[in-house]
């Protein structure tokens, strides 16, 4: 499931995956989120892979890249932060693909990684 962290700027997505992620998971809650925020321009997005995240169901993996492909050019900033190193692995694979400036950072970053996303200037798409 996804968890949003409260506390961040209103063009900041900040999410936590714990557990499954479903194909529910992306329809529930974060497309509406995020394109309910991206209606208003770019958005930054603090996407967290928690100690509880358990993995993604293959639709949710779909649905993660459909998301991407749909709004590449509406994510000004993405900050990672996981320790799977598959994961961290993937973020490197794509980081090329995203219009915007993407970091990852480690678990024990988490709190560089919020300094950093909430500093970043809202840009243009």
């Amino acid at each position: 499931m996804f968890r949003i962290i409260e506390g961040m700027p209103p063009d900041v997505l900040a999410i936590e995956a714990t557990g499954k992620i479903t194909h529910e998971d992306y329809h529930n809650t974060l497309i509406p989120k995020a394109e309910a925020m991206m209606a208003k321009g770019p958005i930054r997005m603090l996407y967290v892979i928690g100690k509880q995240f358990a993995g993604f169901e293959l639709e949710a993996l779909w649905d993660d890249g459909k998301l991407g492909l749909k709004h590449w050019h509406d994510f000004s900033h993405i900050a990672v932060v996981a320790d799977q190193p598959w994961l961290r692995a993937a973020v490197v694979m794509f980081t090329p693909f995203f219009h915007g400036d993407v970091r990852i950072f480690g678990l024990a970053e988490l709190d560089a990684a919020k300094t950093w996303i909430k500093d970043r200037k809202r840009t243009a798409a």
